[in-house]
């Protein structure tokens, strides 16, 4: 060994855990009185900033069915946000439903999917769907819709969520917010005899 050089210095293993040790106790304590400051708290969303969000959204909506329904020729837009079209009117049976007599019931002739083009519902694979205007378990969009109409038509529209199934959607075939795409006819209801 040459003169002036050091020796190495061994470390048992009970020495390595007493400095790791000495180590771990020297960061906590000296940690303990330098303490993260708490976070700020969040204030809960005001009246205001909740009417700001939802009327974004419901003209995030609005712009989406207006894209969808642009090659339209004649759309109308309700109050509500349903735009529709009428495609064939009758010439001979073209009485408003409206004006129909409480109770009528009417058979449509429909498909109802959401904008992807996932079916919902079809009188072709669940035949027509009987349905008496005001009692019908269906949204309040279809109402609208089918109360502006007249017997005989045929018309396609876009139902807005909030007129549609809303927040909640139907699972698993409705997802939450979805654009109803709708297509019927309406005629009279015949019962077989």
């Amino acid at each position: 060994m040459k003169t002036g050089a050091r020796k190495p210095i061994l470390v048992t293993p009970w020495a390595s855990r007493f400095v790791g040790c000495l180590f771990l106790s020297v960061c906590w304590s000296g940690c303990a009185d330098e303490r993260l400051p708490d976070p700020p708290a969040k204030a809960a969303p005001s009246a205001s900033d909740l009417m700001d969000f939802h009327r974004q959204r419901a003209l995030s909506l609005d712009s989406l069915i207006a894209a969808q329904t642009a090659s339209w020729g004649a759309a109308v837009t309700t109050g509500t946000g349903i735009r529709y079209e009428v495609l064939e009117r009758s010439t001979t049976d073209a009485i408003p439903i409206e004006s129909l007599p409480e109770g009528l019931v009417l058979e449509l002739h429909h498909r109802i999917s959401l904008l992807d083009g996932r079916e919902i519902s079809s009188w072709t694979t669940d035949g027509p769907m009987a349905f008496e205007l005001d009692r019908t378990d269906l949204p309040t969009g279809f109402h609208e819709l089918i109360r502006a109409a007249h017997l005989g038509d045929s018309i396609r529209a876009m139902i807005p969520p909030s007129q549609a199934w809303g927040m909640s959607g139907r699972a698993p075939e409705i997802p939450q917010e979805a654009v109803i795409s709708v297509h019927m006819r309406m005629d009279r209801y015949t019962p077989i005899p």
